[in-house]
């Protein structure tokens, strides 16, 4: 390795300032980095030994574990970085929910067998943890109908519309 040759240029050199233009990236949802193209970023399930190639050359790899990113650059190069690095140098914007069906219902005195709207039903969610809900407030059953979490009455009425 020649960091102790970059290390002694830095430390010798007057250093020239670079600001980077801005860039904007597209989630794409890929089974595999290399699927990605110019401009989009994928983020890892599970963890991923990342090579980077530029002109058909290796350049550099890393292993990433999950949460971390896999971003496309310009050049069609795939590179990774921690996510700890991502939030250090990247603005991460706004996640839009997909507009999905779910399946569910209401909580009532009655099928709850509770006698009043302010007992406490505690359930564990899909995420896992506890939740406390109450007569009311809605269970959603994941999309593929095997788990389930609750839903606050209002947060619901603003969240969804019964079909």
């Amino acid at each position: 390795m020649d960091n102790k040759v970059i290390t002694k240029i830095i430390k010798s050199q007057k250093l020239s300032k670079y600001k980077k233009n801005p860039i904007i990236y597209k989630y794409k949802k890929v089974s595999n980095y290399t699927k990605l193209t110019p401009l989009t970023y994928t983020v890892l399930l599970k963890n991923t030994k990342i090579v980077t190639n530029i002109n058909k050359k290796k350049e550099s790899h890393i292993n990433l574990k999950r949460g971390d990113y896999v971003l496309c650059g310009i050049k069609n190069e795939k590179y990774g970085l921690p996510l700890e690095k991502i939030l250090e140098i990247y603005d991460l914007g706004n996640i839009v929910s997909k507009p999905v069906i779910r399946k569910g219902f209401k909580l009532t005195k009655k099928n709850t067998s509770k006698s009043s709207n302010k007992s406490k039903i505690k359930i564990v969610p899909d995420w896992g943890g506890v939740q406390t809900l109450q007569v009311g407030d809605h269970i959603l059953l994941t999309l593929d109908g095997k788990k389930y979490y609750g839903i606050e009455k209002k947060a619901f009425k603003k969240s969804y519309k019964k079909l």
